[in-house]
Formats: structure tokens, sequence, C-alpha cells
């Protein structure tokens, strides 16, 4: 699900961009709780009032980008491994698609929140509300497993 990382990375993002494309996809390294529809529900209910288009992402990151027409990529980064790897996508990304990557650090009090972190405090029925969007709660009883 979205969490309150991703909403403080958009939120970030419009500071120097009009608007934000918000792509909800699948990565089949992933487990996900959520479906795609359902998370797609949860971008858009978390991302109310913003300019953020949010969007299926049902190929790659490049397609993804050319369909929408954008040449600039924004990934939160939290730990050196999550910069070690954007550093490699970012490569990739510029080299096969043209698409820039600019990397934000996470903010230091939500340098732990992950989806995974949210899934895994779900399953264990623990409660996961103080890292995710207040709006998306009933979705998440809603929708989940």
């Amino acid at each position: 699900p979205i969490t309150l990382g991703h909403v403080d990375l958009v939120d970030r993002t419009l500071r120097f961009a009009d608007s934000v494309v918000v792509a909800v996809g699948v990565n089949s390294a992933k487990s996900y709780r959520f479906d795609q529809d359902a998370r797609v529900a949860m971008v858009e209910t978390a991302l109310v009032g913003r300019d953020a288009r949010i969007v299926r992402m049902d190929g790659t990151l490049l397609e993804c980008a050319d369909e929408v027409g954008a040449d600039v990529v924004v990934k939160g980064v939290r730990t050196a491994a999550d910069l070690e790897w954007e550093l490699t996508q970012s490569v990739i990304n510029r080299d096969l698609g043209g698409v820039e990557t600019l990397l934000l650090p996470a903010r230091p009090e939500l340098s732990v929140v992950s989806s995974s972190v949210v899934r895994e405090l779900l399953s264990l029925g623990l409660d996961a509300s103080r890292y995710v969007p207040a709006a998306i709660l009933p979705l998440m009883r809603d929708n989940g497993r």
C-alpha cells in the first residue's frame, strides 16, 4: 500500500514540478497483499487534492514514462542499499530510454517506512496506521487478505 513516505515524496516533488504522475505497477519479484486495482484506489484516495495523476503501470517504467510523456522519474531512497539499486536503475533508464532519474533522500523520520513493513505488520495483525495515510485505512481493511 501507499505509505506516508510515498506521500511525502509526491509532496516534495510538487514543490519543483507542476504535476506528478504516480505509476502503480507490478513487480514479479514482490508479493502483494493488495491487487493492483486496490493499490490504485489507495493512491487515488491518499493523494486527493494534489496535482497528481495516477496510472496503472502494466509494463516497464520506460514504457510507462513514454506513454505519459515523462522524461524525468523521481525516486525516494531510504538506505545505502536503495541508493545503490536506484543508481544502477537510473543509468539503465537513461541509456535505454533517455529518462533521467532524480533521487530524493527520505526524511529521517520516514526512513524506516516501506510497503514491506506495512505488509508485514498487517500479516501479523499489528497496527500499521502510523505508516500510512489515514484516508486509506478503511481500504486496507476492506481489501486485505
